[in-house]
């Protein structure tokens, strides 16, 4: 879990230095959060899985399939546009390690 919390902060801190101006560009793939969560959700049954709150005020969050077959890594700006900052296949979720004396 430590392992997925920490690329999410990575992926929230790159995110994090673009410019909403940016987010609105070509290149990327940018739309209303509830219609992006529902296209997700209708073709590739992705819901969200975890969020966080980026210093600047956006948040980030990671959507898969039930069966970890496709994932989306999105990015909503305080000023409202939604971004897919990325996009894959297998998605697996890490063991968590037991930390102190009990290790």
């Amino acid at each position: 879990m430590f392992k997925v919390l920490s690329l999410i902060a990575v992926m929230a801190g790159a995110v994090a230095i673009a410019s909403p101006a940016n987010a609105q560009s070509s290149s990327r793939v940018c739309g209303d959060r509830a219609k992006v969560i529902d296209s997700l959700s209708a073709k590739y049954s992705e819901q969200p899985v975890a969020v966080g709150v980026t210093a600047s005020g956006g948040v980030i969050e990671v959507l898969k399939a039930p069966d970890g077959l496709t994932w989306t890594i999105l990015f909503t700006y305080p000023s409202g546009p939604s971004c897919l900052v990325a996009s894959g296949e297998a998605w697996q979720e890490l063991e968590e390690k037991i930390k102190g004396p009990a290790a």
